[in-house]
């Protein structure tokens, strides 16, 4: 086969550059050829090297040959491409193909199921596996000659070869064990992308340096974010308390770590046989220990693009890539509430947390960021009105989350107000009976009043106790003393008719007269018996008994205006100072 281009030099790896010039030559099937990344056929003529064209063949797939080398501090990746060739009597090998390179090498078959790389020319073996069919793939190769120090000779570094591969993949894919390449930001992403699950194992994200040491913090001074999701809350009164269960998310950077296969949202670090750094939170002022829910997560959110390790994965640094720690919290700490204003009160709980394991003076809060909290809207009787992420200072070991609760209305209008505007009402109406149902209006007005304080206590003993009196205790006073001169009413006004047919007055009445039954009796002793004096006698206490019942009527009609008018008074502006304190 003729090829009609004027070929030119073109330099191999070397520091001297440009050396030679190259003259036309006719290609020969039986020489190496190199095919550059570019698409240039280059022929070895031993020291030099002659570009032949600008055209990789379509029909033939290119293999190539990973070989990876260890340098003290990093990787150096070599690639060695070949084509399938049909073995031809003067081809060495003992299979019906062969690797036919395009730099002076060759991968035959030999014997036993061994395939070796070597010079073309040479019987030399620089590297050898065992595959009953072709060597592609995550295999086993052997090191038979050195193939590092003699690939990056001109380097003068000593090397050691850690992993070699023949694929037929980019360096941007994953080789499967079939030979299917798999893009690497799918490998480790909890999705079989090879039929054998290859691209799933060995996924460990986390990789500590040798340097890396889990009992000390990354760096001094350590900036560190907050995020707080408070999931729920609730006022424990009885015990000066508030219980909470929320999440933390404490995120900082580690350049100690090496993180690997990352995706575009939060990921769990995994590592094979060590522990990672972590904050050591703990609640301060805690009535019991704080409980976890589950166990802490560790995890790292990719915001860097990744470094390609050929053929393998993605590489993340540490700087850059927070780390986040996940904690669920359950906590029960003490909260000092103010009830004067019960039950139309505010509540400011304060949670405080600690972390142990780093001085005050070796934290840096990334303000304002770590200001995000998230919080319930509503509880069961009460309102989250805020939430708060604070600090004493910028060099603080303790944040604080500040809770705002507001006591839910609707809550109280019917499990207290209504039934006590209720009993107020029952107690008011027994000043609109008739007067002469005494019995009637007595009974109905205590046993109003008894059912009111039984109420009164039974609400007391729910609430912790206090040196002052509640706005809830002055609704209860006001209602009891309203109770109370509504029975002092019923009292002074009542008639009754004891068993002789006679009636008895209240206690509050005053007889100019005396009684009826004195003057009677006066009347005897001085034996007035004629029927006109008879007649004054009935006529005058009939007066009498209608003038008591006139008085006792307006004192009714009085006390039920009077007490009507502050009752309503009474409770729109006790309604009108709760709403504006709301």
């Amino acid at each position: 086969m003729q090829i009609s281009v004027t070929p030119f030099w073109h330099p191999a790896y070397s520091r001297y550059g440009y050396s030679y010039i190259c003259p036309s030559y006719q290609r020969d099937w039986s020489l190496s050829v190199y095919i550059t990344n570019a698409g240039h056929w280059i022929l070895d003529l031993g020291n030099k090297i002659c570009t032949f064209g600008e055209y990789i063949p379509e029909t033939q797939p290119v293999f190539h040959l990973r070989v990876k080398c260890l340098d003290e501090d990093q990787l150096l990746y070599t690639y060695l491409d070949f084509v399938l060739e049909p073995v031809t009597g003067s081809q060495p090998g003992g299979g019906s193909v062969y690797f036919h390179g395009v730099g002076p090498y060759t991968i035959t078959l030999d014997h036993n199921d061994t395939w070796c790389l070597k010079r073309w020319g040479t019987q030399v073996k620089l590297l050898c596996t065992k595959s009953r069919s072709l060597p592609v793939g995550p295999l086993s190769w052997k090191d038979e000659n050195d193939i590092c120090t003699q690939l990056h000779i001109e380097s003068g570094l000593q090397l050691a070869p850690t992993g070699v591969m023949l694929t037929k993949c980019s360096p941007d894919h994953f080789t499967c064990r079939d030979n299917q390449c798999v893009p690497l930001e799918k490998v480790c992403n909890s999705e079989n992308d090879c039929t054998d699950g290859g691209d799933e194992i060995d996924c460990f994200t986390a990789h500590p340096l040798a340097t890396y040491i889990s009992t000390s913090p990354p760096q001094i001074p350590l900036p560190l974010q907050v995020d707080v999701n408070i999931r729920t809350a609730d006022v424990d009164l009885m015990n000066a308390a508030v219980r909470a269960n929320l999440r933390l998310r404490i995120s900082w950077e580690d350049a100690r770590l090496e993180m690997r296969h990352l995706q575009n949202v939060y990921k769990r670090l995994t590592l094979y046989n060590s522990t990672l750094w972590s904050p050591n939170v703990q609640t301060f002022n805690s009535l019991e220990f704080a409980t976890t829910a589950s166990h802490p997560v560790i995890m790292a959110k990719r915001l860097s693009p990744g470094k390609r390790v050929d053929g393998e994965y993605l590489s993340f640094p540490g700087h850059g890539n927070p780390v986040v720690n996940i904690i669920d919290l359950h906590t029960h700490t003490y909260c000092r509430y103010d009830l004067l204003k019960y039950p139309d009160d505010i509540q400011t709980c304060n949670i405080t947390f600690q972390i142990l394991n780093v001085r005050q003076d070796r934290l840096k809060w990334e303000l304002p960021s770590s200001s995000e909290v998230k919080c319930p809207v509503f509880q069961e009787e009460f309102w989250v009105k805020d939430c708060r992420f604070l600090l004493p200072d910028n060099f603080s070991s303790r944040f604080f989350v500040q809770l705002t609760f507001r006591r839910k209305n609707a809550y109280h209008i019917w499990a207290t107000y209504l039934p006590c505007i209720l009993l107020l009402g029952i107690g008011y109406g027994t000043l609109l009976l008739p007067l002469d149902n005494f019995n009637e209006r007595g009974t109905m007005s205590l046993t109003t009043l008894l059912v009111f304080i039984s109420l009164y206590a039974q609400t007391t003993a729910s609430l912790p106790r206090t040196a002052y009196l509640k706005r809830f205790d002055l609704w209860y006073v006001f209602c009891i003393a309203f109770l109370t001169l509504v029975i002092f009413t019923n009292l002074a006004t009542s008639t009754t008719t004891n068993t002789r047919g006679t009636t008895a007055e209240g206690p509050f009445w005053w007889h100019p007269s005396g009684p009826v039954e004195q003057r009677n009796e006066a009347w005897s002793s001085k034996k007035l018996s004629n029927s006109s004096t008879q007649q004054q006698q009935q006529q005058e206490q009939q007066r009498h008994e209608e003038s008591r019942r006139k008085r006792k009527e307006l004192v009714l009609k009085t006390a039920s205006v009077v007490l009507g008018v502050t009752s309503l008074i009474f409770i729109i502006v006790y309604f009108t100072g709760a709403y504006i304190t709301m």
